[in-house]
């Protein structure tokens, strides 16, 4: 991995552990009462998920492919160097999808879905790391 695909799998797992933290505790009735909570987890599931995008595209230009025109695309697009934890992680995509444009109704389920597919996320930087290796 180049320096910048470096930079952004450090930073995939820092989010990653920050936000285990702020979810700690945290249930739907706290999240919808505490704006500071939600707004947190909101931006954090953001960020997990456009870093996914972002080491995608990484690799992507390693590999001299193009860049797919959406994010899910771009993701998968990855299959043949990262596997079928692509087909895992590209899903997220929506759920930050619904969490940026304020579906209120649904983020807390986008959180929780996200939360459960954290073990994904962690696969995916883990077989990102092993590209370069």
């Amino acid at each position: 991995m180049n320096p910048r695909g470096d930079r952004l799998l450090e930073f995939l797992n820092g989010t990653v552990e920050y936000f285990l933290r702020k979810i700690e505790g945290v249930d739907r009735d706290r999240y919808f009462a505490d704006r500071d909570i939600r707004n947190i987890l909101d931006k954090t599931i953001n960020d997990i998920i456009l870093c996914l995008v972002d080491l995608s595209e990484e690799i992507l230009k390693a590999k001299g492919r193009g860049i797919p025109d959406t994010y899910k695309d771009t993701i998968l697009a990855c299959h043949e160097f990262l596997g079928d934890t692509v087909l895992k992680v590209a899903p997220l995509v929506k759920h930050r999808n619904e969490t940026v444009h304020q579906y209120l109704k649904m983020n807390w389920q986008n959180i929780v879905t996200v939360k459960n597919k954290l073990p994904d996320v962690r696969e995916f930087a883990a077989r990102t790391r092993s590209l370069s290796a």
